[in-house]
């Protein structure tokens, strides 16, 4: 991508100064430029190749402690201009928060991480060589979409305080969704991938994308779980990241904690989950290839723990969430998830379920605010006396978050590098496990 012409930090400047015309007492300028190469497989066929560019240009003004936003995909003086305007507007005729303010002055500060150019060739090498895998190794395996692409691109962050920002990144992602016919016979579609700085390893060994396709074809025929029970549940990497993100949604982030709903909001610095969990925060660093420098709120991203041996430690604030609730911001931004590794084989921890699940994936609807969920396992296993028996037909499950991670009683030494998060397998129980 050319930037030869495209200079974002005086494009974000000239915007803050249009603010400060239009009437902010306080301004906010973020604008990504990026440009995408993609290679897509439809149906098992490499069928696409092409190039994309894209930009989104957000301006935020805070008057008399009112906010107002607007956003824009271009950045001529004229429509720069008029959406400040609209963004003054919008503060303006809001409701005041004293809890609204901006982050501190900052010399501009420049990162740069990944590779600035995309390997066009060992793209194409290896996206050929995944299908080739795929049609050899499991011939039942279905490709209906694989996307291998390699996104380049730059980030600004200003504010009237001073505070600057410039990102430039690289980094190549890939996603493939499959499922397994025979016959009349098909498994339920599956999907894994991951973001990686570099295309040094097959992409068959990106997140859990082997492991699935061959968990695909062992699915083509499924028994319905007899009855219903309290039992165990092993939670794959995969599915893992979902239960995360609820519990991160209930217990720690800002919504939660802004209105008050979070069971958690008075227990910093307490237990609230089995000690056998610890969490991290790493968007910075060697950890997480797909992490980031600075937070949306306008601060240097900081690698921290979250939950530390079952101890709460930050929730997951933004500045005006911290403002308004007297708690800490959060120094990561809360993204870039680690899960510590535990100290049993995943074969192991498997061995101590008496009756239970290995799920692969989850469905279901947002949990309530205390945390009570429940939802339809599917790519799942039953799992009877520490032996996985068989693949099972869509099964339901019903629990609370709060509890299922309190009951985590193992957590594996193996870990699935995602890219932008890190996972191992957990066992937990608890769980209402509904069949036939």
């Amino acid at each position: 991508m050319s930037t030869a012409t495209f200079n974002g930090m005086d494009i974000a400047r000239s915007a803050l100064r249009e603010l400060a015309q239009a009437g902010a007492d306080k301004a906010v300028v973020s604008l990504s430029r990026g440009e995408q190469n993609e290679l897509n497989v439809d149906a098992g066929e490499l069928s696409l190749y092409r190039s994309t560019v894209n930009l989104s240009l957000s301006l935020t003004a805070l008057c008399n402690n009112r906010k107002g936003s607007a956003s824009l995909n271009r950045y001529d003086p004229n429509s720069i201009a008029a959406a400040a305007q609209q963004a003054v507007a919008m503060a303006q005729a809001s409701e005041p928060d004293p809890a609204n303010d901006i982050s501190p002055q900052r010399q501009l500060e420049i990162f740069d991480t990944g590779p600035t150019e995309p390997e066009a060739d060992l793209m194409y090498e290896r996206l050929t060589e995944f299908v080739d895998h795929a049609k050899t190794r499991y011939p039942s395996i279905k490709l209906e979409q694989c996307i291998l692409d390699f996104s380049r691109g730059q980030s600004f962050f200003a504010n009237s305080n001073g505070a600057e920002f410039q990102e430039n990144s690289g980094i190549y992602g890939f996603s493939a969704m499959f499922t397994a016919k025979e016959g009349s016979d098909a498994s339920s579609f599956n999907y894994s991938g991951a973001a990686h700085k570099r295309l040094d390893k097959a992409l068959k060994d990106w997140g859990s994308v082997d492991e699935l396709m061959a968990q695909a074809c062992e699915q083509l025929r499924l028994k319905p779980v007899e009855g219903s029970f309290a039992g165990d549940i092993v939670l794959t990497p995969d599915s893992l990241g979902d239960f995360l993100g609820m519990m991160d949604g209930v217990y720690l982030g800002s919504y939660a904690m802004v209105s008050g709903s979070s069971p958690w909001k008075d227990k910093l610095g307490s237990t609230v989950i089995s000690p056998l969990i610890t969490i991290r925060s790493e968007p910075v660093g060697s950890a997480i290839d797909a992490g980031y420098s600075y937070t949306g709120d306008g601060f240097r991203a900081e690698n921290c723990v979250i939950i530390d041996k079952g101890m709460l430690k930050y929730f997951t604030l933004g500045l005006y969430a911290s403002n308004k609730t007297g708690k800490s911001r959060c120094p990561s931004g809360g993204g870039a998830i680690s899960m510590d590794g535990g100290t049993q084989s995943r074969a192991d921890i498997i061995k101590g379920v008496k009756k239970g699940i290995l799920l692969g994936r989850f469905s279901g609807g947002n949990p309530s605010d205390n945390g009570d969920f429940s939802g339809v396992a599917k790519n799942s296993y039953l799992i009877e006396n520490g032996q996985i028996v068989r693949p099972v037909s869509e099964t339901m499950l019903a629990g609370n978050l709060a509890t299922l991670f309190e009951s985590v009683s193992a957590v594996s030494k193996e870990r699935v590098d995602f890219g932008s998060s890190i996972l191992p397998w957990i066992r937990t129980g608890g769980i209402h496990i509904s069949g036939s």
